[in-house]
């Protein structure tokens, strides 16, 4: 049973993987596509995540904050230009 979890888990591990390549691939031609949108989304998510450091917490628990914090920062970062394709 144990051989099958841990079979599971890296299977599951290289599916995100991929798609976390996959994203970063389709961001990195989007930038080429239409840099201006992408200037856009990019402060959108840093704003996003401004207005989240400064709103008076959520009545949930602190790892469901952590999570959204880390879902934006995420997304932030993603978008955010390479100096490369600048």
């Amino acid at each position: 049973m144990s051989d099958d979890v841990s079979t599971s888990k890296r299977d599951l591990i290289a599916r995100v993987a991929t798609l976390e390549l996959l994203v970063a691939d389709l961001i990195h031609a989007l930038w080429r596509v239409d840099p201006q949108g992408m200037d856009r989304l990019a402060d959108e998510a840093s704003h996003d995540l401004e207005i989240q450091h400064n709103r008076i917490s959520l009545p949930v628990g602190e790892h469901q904050r952590e999570r959204l914090y880390t879902v934006l920062e995420t997304r932030r970062r993603m978008l955010r230009r390479k100096k490369a394709d600048a």
